[in-house]
């Protein structure tokens, strides 16, 4: 009941999500703290125009993945006359709208909440889960050369036990282990574009969100908090800022831009013990994370020989204030470069080859003990991918591309739990 994307080997974490050049952390329902996979999407797919999947070749302004880039792309709303849909699905109800906002641009909205709660109580389930979620674009062309793009995208969960759906023992048994979980998150975004002669710039800031709660109580009786087996409260939030420049010179493209990043981590979590002779004790931690990223990246690319070739060089720099290894941007240099030949109209050969830096989950690098002791922070490090990638892909005459890749990735500083 997940949807993880796994790209040659890596771990669902290792895939980093952006709509319209805003990078989105949680694009599912129910999903994993510190991952990004779980059973539902949050995306409308219907308000999606393209999207591009990278499993090599990052270009330098996406930062933070080792496996993957998707990279999405949405309509913009109506310009003409307001419009909307009304959908009744098998699970769920949803509600999109997309209006003009006069002559400055236009609106998209969409709503979804389920109803999957009364189908399992129907259905005797011991579980009841309900998700809701929203979603919003806004482009405003403030003149001739300023654009603005406003976003939104955020998520209810609920995940409740049915305490009626006790009669036979495969439901008592997951009635016994099944935990009570509610989680929100959103994303919220901005982006400006400027356009000048021959370059654009692209401003981009956002702030993202999660908080997730699960909760267990003894013989599910949650009337007094001395049954309490344990509970989780942990919130995760990020504030963004990214520019970059992108220059068009004689058949050149460069792009050079920086960023920086402000992140919290915070957790508390009570675990009741249970001692011999009936007796228990408890388990208590309060852990709480701030630290700030920056980086700086370049690329550049052009194309040679009737457009046949085209060669693509990046370099990209990474810090983090959480450690004296990590605090060092030159540690986790990145450079990358990729080709493309067109050999024949419909066939061609690829190649890339680049090194990428990932942080670990802040799961890990928040945990402290019992006395409030970080134990992971001089331990930890930005988690290394060294990647090469080449293949070929031949484009039939009907729309239809067939391609075949080998690929060599080898990481480094992967956390484990020994």
């Amino acid at each position: 009941f997940r949807n993880d994307i796994i790209i040659r080997g890596g771990a669902p974490s290792e895939n980093k999500f952006y709509l319209e050049d805003i990078e989105i952390p949680t694009i599912n329902h129910f999903s994993t703290q510190g991952a990004t996979g779980g059973p539902v999407g949050m995306i409308n797919v219907d308000f999606i125009r393209e999207v591009d999947f990278l499993s090599g070749a990052f270009p330098a302004n996406r930062a933070n993945a080792l496996s993957s880039i998707m990279d999405i792309k949405l309509i913009d709303g109506r310009d003409d006359r307001p419009g909307g849909t009304f959908t009744i699905g098998a699970s769920e109800v949803a509600a999109a709208f997309e209006t003009p906002l006069k002559d400055k641009g236009n609106l998209i909205f969409a709503a979804r909440t389920s109803y999957l709660q009364l189908l399992f109580k129907a259905l005797k389930l011991p579980f009841l889960p309900t998700y809701n979620d929203f979603q919003f674009k806004t482009k405003l062309r403030l003149n001739d050369k300023n654009e603005l793009t406003i976003l939104g995208l955020g998520a209810i969960d609920l995940m409740k036990l049915n305490k009626d759906a006790n009669e036979t023992e495969e439901q008592r048994y997951i009635l016994g282990y099944l935990p009570d979980n509610d989680q929100w998150n959103y994303t919220f975004g901005i982006r400006h574009k400027l356009y000048l002669n021959n370059s654009y710039w692209t401003f981009v800031a956002s702030r993202s969100m999660l908080n997730n709660r699960v909760q267990k109580y003894e013989g599910n009786n949650d009337n007094s908090e001395s049954n309490l087996k344990y509970r989780t409260v942990s919130q995760e939030s990020d504030n963004k800022f990214r520019a970059e420049n992108t220059t068009r010179i004689k058949g050149w493209k460069y792009t050079l831009g920086l960023g920086g990043e402000i992140s919290k981590y915070t957790n508390n979590t009570y675990r009741k013990i249970y001692l011999p002779g009936g007796n228990t004790d408890s388990f208590n931690a309060n852990a709480k994370l701030l630290f700030g990223k920056y980086n700086a990246f370049g690329q550049v690319s052009k194309s040679f020989v009737n457009s046949r070739l085209n060669l693509s060089l990046g370099l990209r720099l990474d810090g983090a204030s959480y450690n004296k290894k990590m605090a060092n941007p030159f540690r986790q240099l990145s450079p990358n470069f990729s080709l493309s030949f067109d050999i024949t109209e419909q066939f061609s050969l690829s190649f890339n080859t680049g090194i990428y830096y990932q942080l670990p989950s802040y799961t890990l690098m928040g945990y402290e003990d019992e006395n409030e002791n970080r134990v992971n922070q001089n331990r930890l490090d930005y988690i290394n991918n060294k990647q090469v990638v080449l293949g070929f892909a031949y484009t039939t005459k009907k729309n239809s591309k067939v391609s075949v890749e080998g690929f060599f990735k080898h990481y480094s500083n992967y956390p484990f739990l020994l």
